[in-house]
């Protein structure tokens, strides 16, 4: 619903003005015997009292000027005494009205129209927001007193505003009060729609619908509204960055910077400041240097050579060796260009005032914020405090780039190279040739697909079981870790001192700790993440100065969270780790005997790393035309495979105590005797499977590493041992020939299990062989075993 669809007339409001339920509450608050509140209010109650026509609704609002006084009197209890009128804004005015019987003088000169008391609400979308929320909450109060539905006694919005003076944006937060504002029906209740509250999502019917069933003017509404306006510019201005940092598809996208320099403008409160990022990207090890990456770079805006670069990158690295914080130049001067000569850049390019600010992820520096002024002076080291909270919303931006990069140059490389290996590479000459040659006879040629037909494919699987589940495990701790830390930093303050609002969080803790030691949902994650980055964080920090006594268990509780995320991160670190040292340790051994493998006979070679590593390997007489394939290579490769998963499983097993995480994997083989072809897709950059029959192959490759076996729920792939999926009968003889040869050799246990497996979307029929590998006395195993009976000289002789 769009509120400017709906019709807004201040008429629709039966409102009136009543000081009553204001008088109920304090003398409320009397009775419950709250220290001094009898000599605070009792007299002023026993004034209001005396004049029984200000206990009663009041249509004619001059009856207050004959008591204004009094009526200020009473209306300043609901603000602190130590409220400034010249720095505060707030109000009191009539129910769901626009007009104020009491207000700060920095309200009245702000909002209010000049020489009255109503509040000047502008024509454009936020007086139609206004509007729509005024009615949303009229409701809202008429089904919380007579339906019991659940809403706080306070709406809260926050809308742009620009400051006449500075020309910034500014962030102000609205917050209504309607505790002292009571609603009654007119005479008759009237009947409320069966649907008027949603039962599945506990929302209200659409306003449209509920002026139209339960008019307005069917209730009356009696009380005082109170209204106070926040300045909520440094936090909207750090929501509104995180927003657009998580949204940005590159730090070359320029109209992303617009945004982020009026966000930094409204947060420092600085109108005539730039912005700049200064990325330091790595690739295997090494910076890369690209106008796509650095457009929007000060620091190398005038700098064209990378080796001019790496040099500014070191010393950007030296400044923040000893120190992560931000440093300021208030004036940048030939005094500061003597203390740091890299200054001279931001001076050439107009700089007088600079901050800049280290983005660090992992204790590496991979970028720098730059905030710059023309004007001298203008960018004091006070504004630190302010930058500080957005800096690691610039990092995860920064980092999500970079991420970004790899993957598309680990694309560049496995679509451009990997595809394009010496075995292979022949063909795409060759292709490329003869496109040459066609191109010169027609303009339009096209060149040929490049197909190899008759290979055939192995495939192998060596996979981190349960992966997810342990990711998510490793989370669960570190966020009940977390958790329990606060919870006894909470307990020990309660101790020291009197505050109900550390019972609350006490329960959300406990509710928080109940909820992550469960199935840990998306949703939850993302509450108890929000609750202790700003709730616990801003308790903490009021509690340091409060109870001194904490201070040691407060600093102790920071520093055993990540910089970078803020939260314990531990458990997760020893996952990724984990996960990373096999994937590491796993695709180095497969790339190093897939070099070996390569002696044997010429064949295509296709690896991915995800959580595990799987292989493709494809071998016939297309792909190495020149050398005669015989069957025996096949054998050989199918040998190979067989004995390099058990290896494989070896090293896995062997660093299982290593680790901190401890994982295991499993192996998996898809045995398919029938060759097949595979093309190169231009657009993809790699082969792929050719022809609808030959697609099969990648189906049933794509939808066995979950497959059950048959009339149980056991999982065919376990840890410690090797399952082999097949089709033919001829495939399962052959591979057992293999299994028993490396039994022999000691690297497979004695025994083998056959099983049917259930059948899979659109594939039936397959069964699979499991044998498990020998890990006893694995290291004095030697790791050079025989492939097959027939020796490698022999293969490479025929």
């Amino acid at each position: 619903m769009k509120p400017g669809t709906l019709h807004f007339d201040e008429s629709l409001f039966n409102s009136r003005l009543s000081l009553r339920p204001l008088v109920e509450v304090l003398k409320k608050t009397i009775a419950e015997g709250k220290p001094g509140s009898q000599k605070l209010y009792g007299e002023l109650i026993a004034r209001v009292e005396s004049h029984p026509e200000l206990l009663e609704p009041i249509n004619d609002l001059s009856l207050l000027n004959q008591h204004t006084e009094l009526v200020e009197m009473l209306l300043s209890t609901i603000f602190p005494p130590t409220t400034s009128e010249n720095e505060t804004l707030y109000a009191v005015s009539v129910p769901f009205k626009f007009h104020t019987v009491y207000s700060s003088r920095l309200f009245q000169a702000l909002f209010l129209k000049p020489g009255t008391n109503e509040i000047n609400v502008p024509n454009d979308e936020i007086g139609k927001d206004l509007n729509a929320e005024k009615m949303y909450f009229a409701y809202a109060l008429i089904l919380k007193k007579y339906l019991g539905f659940t809403i706080p006694d306070w709406s809260r919005s926050v809308y742009p505003y620009q400051d006449p003076s500075s020309g910034l944006i500014k962030y102000l937060e609205l917050q209504v009060d309607t505790r002292f504002v009571d609603v009654k029906p007119v005479s008759d209740m009237p009947v409320f729609p069966d649907n008027v509250i949603c039962s599945h999502t506990n929302s209200m019917m659409p306003l449209p619908e509920l002026l139209e069933k339960m008019p307005l003017k069917d209730f009356v509404f009696e009380g005082i509204a109170v209204v106070r306006i926040n300045d909520v510019t440094e936090q909207e201005a750090i929501s509104k960055m995180k927003n657009s940092l998580l949204n940005i598809n590159s730090f070359s996208d320029a109209s992303v910077y617009k945004e982020l320099q009026e966000y930094m403008q409204s947060l420092i409160g600085l109108k005539n400041i730039r912005i700049g990022i200064t990325p330091f990207f790595k690739v295997n090890g090494h910076h890369v240097y690209s106008e796509l990456y650095n457009s929007n770079s000060l620091l190398f805006k005038h700098l064209s050579s990378s080796s001019d670069k790496e040099e500014l990158s070191d010393c950007c690295k030296a400044i923040f060796e000893e120190s992560a914080r931000p440093i300021a130049f208030e004036y940048l001067d030939e005094k500061a260009m003597a203390e740091l000569k890299e200054l001279k850049y931001y001076y050439d390019d107009g700089g007088r005032s600079i901050i800049i600010s280290p983005l660090n992820h992992n204790g590496e520096l991979i970028g720098v914020l730059e905030i710059v002024s023309g004007e001298p002076g203008m960018l004091k080291a006070s504004y630190i405090n302010k930058i500080e909270p957005a800096l690691p919303l610039f990092t995860l931006a920064l980092e999500k780039s970079a991420e970004n990069l790899n993957n598309q140059i680990d694309r560049v490389i496995k679509e451009k190279f990997t595809a394009v290996q010496p075995a292979v590479e022949w063909k795409f000459t060759e292709a490329a040739f003869k496109y040459i040659l066609n191109k010169q006879e027609n303009e339009e040629a096209k060149m040929d697909r490049i197909i190899f037909d008759e290979v055939y494919p192995l495939y192998g699987n060596i996979d981190i079981r349960n992966s997810s589940t342990e990711r998510a495990h490793s989370i669960q701790l570190d966020i009940i870790e977390q958790l329990q830390l606060t919870k006894s930093i909470i307990k020990k303050a309660q101790k020291e001192i009197f505050f109900p609002l550390l019972q609350e969080i006490e329960f959300k803790i406990e509710k928080y700790i109940a909820s992550a030691s469960d199935t840990l949902l998306s949703e939850d994650e993302l509450q108890i993440y929000d609750f202790l980055q700003r709730q616990i964080a801003d308790v903490f920090d009021h509690l340091k100065s409060a109870v001194p006594s904490l201070k040691k268990d407060i600093a102790g509780y920071f520093s055993a969270l990540d910089p970078q995320t803020n939260m314990i991160y531990h458990h997760r670190r020893e996952y990724e780790e984990s996960v990373a040292r096999i994937n590491d340790t796993l695709a180095r051994f497969v790339d190093k005997e897939q070099k070996e493998a390569q002696k044997v006979f010429p064949h295509y070679f296709e690896r991915y790393v995800t959580d595990g590593v799987d292989f493709n390997v494809y071998i016939g007489q297309s792909i190495a035309p020149r050398r005669k394939f015989d069957n025996l290579y096949l054998r050989n490769m199918k040998m190979w495979q067989l004995s390099l998963l058990a290896k494989a499983a070896r090293k896995s097993n062997q660093l299982a105590g290593e680790l901190a995480h401890p994982l295991n994997t499993t192996q998996l083989i898809l045995a398919h005797s029938i060759p097949i072809s595979i093309s190169f897709r231009t657009a993809e950059r790699k082969f792929d499977v050719d022809g609808a029959y030959n697609i099969r192959y990648e189906i049933i490759k794509k939808r066995i590493d979950k497959v059950r076996i048959k009339d149980s729920m056991e999982r065919l792939t376990q840890p410690g041992k090797i399952a082999i999926v097949y089709s033919q009968p001829k495939e399962a003889a052959e591979y057992k020939e293999y299994i028993e040869f490396l039994q022999n050799q000691q690297l497979l246990k004695p025994g083998t299990e056959q099983f049917e497996l259930e059948e899979l979307q659109g594939v039936v029929g397959l069964k699979a062989l499991r044998v498990e590998v020998n890990f006893e006395d694995a290291a004095k195993q030697t790791d050079k075993i025989e492939l097959s009976s027939i020796t490698t000289q022999q293969l490479i002789g025929k």
